[in-house]
């Protein structure tokens, strides 16, 4: 039951990132006097753009730093919506299970690992320009390997539980 969940999910995962429908989502940003890759998603990666509108070098740090939040916020949102359009009438294990699949306590250090800062720009007016990108093919890996690992956990909780239950009959 849970492995179909998990095929399905990856499956799922790659279909949305590499299907165009992250790109309709998304679409493109034009700011006058912006970089030309601001705002822009390569089809290979998924990216966020971020900026200061003033405080030069100063502030790189803070703008790079605010597209790995925005990469983390953006790659929960992906998990969400996957489950979202692909997973109803579940039952409640099958539920807990990809609830579980959504809180990732390590995705802020696969995004810190992974992560490219692709363009950077400080304008003559001082403004920051940052993207930030991760390579699909990367995050689909990833998240099929979490879900090996969780199905494992998942299945050792059941094993624990099947006992429990065998004991209570004796």
């Amino acid at each position: 039951m849970f492995e179909a969940i998990i095929l399905g999910m990856a499956k799922s995962l790659a279909s949305y990132l590499f299907g165009g429908y992250l790109k309709a989502h998304y679409g493109s940003v034009e700011i006058d006097n912006a970089p030309s890759w601001y705002g822009k998603e390569p089809r290979e990666a998924v990216c966020v753009s971020d900026y200061s509108p003033y405080g030069g070098i100063q502030k790189i740090e803070i703008v790079k730093n605010r597209t790995k939040i925005g990469l983390k916020n953006r790659i929960d949102k992906i998990i969400s919506v996957v489950i979202y359009q692909n997973f109803k009438n579940l039952t409640p294990d099958e539920d807990n299970f990809l609830n579980r699949v959504k809180k990732d306590t390590k995705l802020p250090l696969f995004i810190e690992a992974n992560m490219r800062f692709q363009n950077i720009k400080v304008d003559k007016k001082g403004r920051v320009f940052v993207r930030s990108c991760i390579d699909k093919n990367n995050l689909i890996n990833y998240e099929k390997r979490r879900l090996k690992k969780l199905s494992k956990e998942l299945s050792y909780y059941k094993s624990d539980k099947a006992f429990e239950e065998m004991e209570k009959g004796f």
